[in-house]
Order: structure tokens, then sequence, then C-alpha cells
């Protein structure tokens, strides 16, 4: 699926725009720009709080950083991140945005204007009058509910997908993936994968592959599943992990299990 021609240059495997952080949190950011870039995607854009992009320096050498005008998402960022996210094959909203009424109208603004496919995270869980035409949304069981009031089952999740005209990827136990034609439901992964910022990863690598030339769905499913096989990979023979430790373990599973 990902494989390069020898002609390639900088740029032809994607452009992957990240919008998220806020005051409290500055990980969320960095672990999905990290996902994204451990797809093989060639450039990264992180946009985030200016307060912390001195600590996001220190994750890549190869992130491309722009920073919010305040300390958090505002309307004043809008016209400049949809400029920005015209050069782009794919963008991730919402990692560690964040609750402030500020953001929550950028983010409707943004969700309006954005015209390349779009995964859709964490507190930029809302819905629009407008969503982008190619969109993935990423709840977990409990942000569905708060989104539609109804349980996490396959039919409730397509019904979802299908209504908002997107691919929707249910976080669980058992991811359960769906658009208006058809489900899927994942089984990889195991409960050492319940620790903070395996979403966010999750949303970076979606975007990653999406940025690729993956279909919608294909991105949800495959980003899902090698995220739950790296987390597998990691209880054979520790203990625990971390987000950071599920980055580490991408890059040849996806060699492994996308471009044989």
């Amino acid at each position: 699926m990902l494989k390069r021609h020898s002609e390639s240059r900088k740029g032809d495997h994607g452009r992957v725009l990240v919008i998220g952080g806020s005051e409290m949190f500055y990980g969320a950011p960095i672990l999905a720009s990290l996902g994204a870039e451990a797809t093989g995607v060639d450039l990264i854009y992180p946009f985030i709080a200016p307060q912390h992009l001195e600590a996001t320096k220190s994750y890549s050498l190869n992130f491309i950083l722009n920073a919010f005008k305040k300390t958090h998402l505002s309307s004043v960022d809008v016209k400049t991140i949809l400029r920005l996210s015209e050069k782009m094959q794919a963008v991730v909203i919402g990692p560690g945005l964040g609750t402030h009424p500020e953001t929550k109208t950028a983010v409707k603004a943004l969700l309006n204007g954005l015209n390349v496919p779009t995964v859709i995270d964490a507190s930029a869980l809302t819905y629009s009058n407008r969503l982008p035409k190619v969109c993935i949304m990423t709840p977990h069981q409990g942000e569905f509910k708060t989104l539609t009031g109804k349980e996490t089952t396959p039919e409730n999740v397509q019904q979802a997908a299908s209504d908002l005209k997107v691919v929707m990827l249910c976080k669980g136990a058992r991811a359960i993936i769906a658009d208006q034609d058809q489900v899927a439901m994942n089984d990889t992964g195991n409960p050492f994968m319940t620790v903070g910022g395996t979403g966010d990863v999750l949303s970076g690598v979606v975007a990653g592959f999406l940025a690729q030339g993956m279909t919608a769905f294909e991105a949800a499913q495959q980003g899902v599943r090698l995220l739950g096989l790296a987390g597998d990979r990691i209880a054979e023979s520790q203990g625990s992990l971390r987000a950071l430790d599920l980055i580490y373990q991408l890059p040849a599973l996806i060699q492994q299990e996308l471009m044989e």
C-alpha cells in the first residue's frame, strides 16, 4: 500500500498538519505528530500552543512548527491555519486542544473551512453544519455516547457514520470502524493500551496513511490494527507501556504488514 517510486521527491509522500495543544496539554499534539512521522509521511506541521514550542522541538528535528497567537487555539488563528491546510494531504485536529470557549468557536470555523482529508479527535469532536468532505471521527466510547446519545454498537456506529457522511472509528477494547457501506471490528491490542496518549498516536497514524493515499476507511482500519499489533508486541516483553513506545514499533510493522 505504501510503496515508493524510485523517482520520489520530498513531499511526494504526504504533508500532515496537526492542530492541537493548550496550556495544560502539550504531549498530545507531539504524539500525534510522531505517529504521522512513523508512517513515513514526508513533512509534518504541528500547529500548537506557543508555550510548548521548545518541548516539541526536542522530539523531532523534522517538524515544521507553527504557534497559536494566544496560549490556546482561537479565532485569530483560523485564517492562517486554513491557508496552511491548502498545502496538506491530511489534517489532524483535536489532540490536547482543551475546552476553552474561544477554542470551541475556532474548531467550528475550521471544520467549516477545511477542504482536505481530516481526522477529528478529542475535544474537536464537535458537530458542525459542515464537515470536510473526507473525514474520520475518532471518539472513544464515552465520547461517542456524548455525541450521539447512544451506546457503542456496530449498528449505532454505522448509523452515526452514515448520518454524518464520515468514517467513524470508535475506540475501545474492540474498535469499530464504519462508514455508510461497511463495518469492521478490530481485534488487536490489549489492556496496557489504556494509558494516556494512545489515541493521540492513533490520530496521527491514521492521518499519515490518509496523506499517503489510503482511503479514509482503509486508513482508519489499518491505523487501529497496526497500533494494536504494536501494543501486542510490547506486551510480550514488558509489563507496561507508554504511548511513545508504540511509535517506536510502527516503522518495522508497517514494512512487515503493508509494504511487502
